[in-house]
């Protein structure tokens, strides 16, 4: 046999082999970074959002993170009447702890929070949550609206909800940090 022909065939399996094995089977899970720094943050949610493709939510409640007073995060915040399409989760979901709160922007401030929660059904749930603020108080805009994204796993990494959509009833307030 040629042994050019020899290694034009061991290529073509190699690659064939490698992308077999790369398919849909070994995907890698959605990951998102732990942020690391606990700054001056403020939220005050009341916010509905419709997903006309998936369905509905709201995000209620308020936090506030105080990093010259040890870092203390403290608040309630629930997402409620949570009813979309392709999710395990159906009702609400209780963000039982905050690992992690960090907001930053001026002119649309955002803020990440993560940590775990409670839902029905839902062993080790972990969430991710990210909300911007774009329409500041007494302010209207026609295009822009304020945004909510979550995304929620149970203990063995499997999304189990998620959702990110433009608030078309109530507010977010996020309050600048000064970064």
């Amino acid at each position: 046999m040629n042994f050019g022909l020899s290694l034009k065939i061991l290529a073509v399996t190699l690659v064939t082999g490698t992308v077999l094995a790369c398919g849909p089977a070994m995907a890698q899970q959605i990951q998102i970074p732990t942020l690391q720094v606990c700054n001056l943050s403020h939220l005050d949610a009341y916010a509905f959002v419709n997903i006309e493709s998936r369905g509905k939510f709201s995000l209620r409640g308020k936090l506030i993170c105080e990093p010259k007073n040890s870092g203390k995060i403290s608040g309630a915040l629930d997402i409620v009447d949570l009813s979309m399409n392709d999710s395990t989760i159906q009702g609400s979901i209780k963000f039982t702890t905050f690992d992690q709160v960090t907001s930053g922007g001026k002119e649309t401030p955002t803020l990440w929070v993560n940590g775990q929660c409670d839902a029905k059904g839902v062993n080790g749930c972990r969430y991710w949550l990210m909300v911007v603020d774009n329409v500041k108080k007494g302010k209207t805009f026609q295009k822009t609206f304020d945004i909510v994204s979550f995304l929620v796993l149970d203990g063995n990494g499997q999304r189990v909800a998620y959702g990110t959509g433009s608030v078309v009833d109530g507010d977010l307030e996020v309050a600048y940090n000064g970064n």
